[in-house]
C-alpha cells in the first residue's frame, strides 16, 4: 500500500516559526506531524488542511510553553545544524 504524501509547513506561533507535516487521513480528517506532535484531527470540507494543520501546531506549541516544556524553533535547529 503506497505511503500517503506528506505536506510539509512552517507556522508562526508566538514570534517563532515552528516546522510540521501533515497528511489527509479520510473520512475528513488529517493526520498533523512535527517534533514530539502525532495527532489525528477533523478537517472540515469548509477550511483547508494547511489551515487546520497550523492550528493544530500551534495549540501544541502553546500547551508545552504553558508547562514550561521545551519545542525546539526552525530557528533552534537550524544553529544545531551548524
Amino acid at each position: 500500500m503506497p505511503t500517503p504524501d506528506l505536506t510539509a509547513f512552517v507556522h508562526e506561533v508566538d514570534g517563532r516559526s515552528f516546522a510540521g507535516w501533515f497528511r489527509h487521513a479520510g473520512s475528513g480528517h488529517i493526520e498533523v506531524l512535527g517534533i514530539g506532535l502525532l495527532q489525528t484531527v477533523a478537517c472540515p470540507a469548509h477550511v483547508a488542511p494547511a489551515n487546520v494543520a497550523r492550528q493544530t501546531l500551534a495549540r501544541f506549541v502553546r500547551g508545552r510553553q504553558r508547562k514550561g516544556l521545551p519545542i525546539p524553533s526552525v530557528e533552534q535547529i537550524k544553529a544545531a545544524m551548524c
